[in-house]
């Protein structure tokens, strides 16, 4: 009864819904390798007041997606509050490029 019920709804609207964001949440799970759920959730109410046998059906379907790891970045406060990558405190090392032409010398294997 309930597969013949929600097919109705919505002139199938509902179905289509559902099946789409199943698809999202299929695709999000496969990306990320976390859980995602979808909710459907059935509104009953009567027509009108006084009124048993005439029903109003509202349908709203939710997706809850996984969300990708997001990386973490390290910045340093400055005295006056600004945000650098590199720790102000701390003094910079000359560091370069040493270039060279030297072959590298024959390898011994020791056994």
């Amino acid at each position: 009864m309930f597969q013949e019920t929600i097919v109705q709804i919505n002139n199938g609207a509902a179905v289509a819904e559902l099946s789409d964001a199943l698809e999202k949440v299929v695709a999000a799970v496969r990306q990320t390798g976390k859980s995602g759920t979808i909710t459907l959730t059935l509104k009953v109410a009567p027509a009108s007041k006084g009124t048993s046998n005439v029903l109003l059906i509202e349908s709203q379907v939710k997706t809850k997606l996984p969300e990708p790891e997001r990386g973490m970045t390290i910045f340093y406060a400055t005295e006056d509050n600004k945000l650098v990558r590199n720790d102000p405190r701390q003094q910079m090392l000359p560091l370069r490029v040493v270039e060279f032409d030297q072959q590298p010398k024959q390898l011994k294997e020791v056994i």
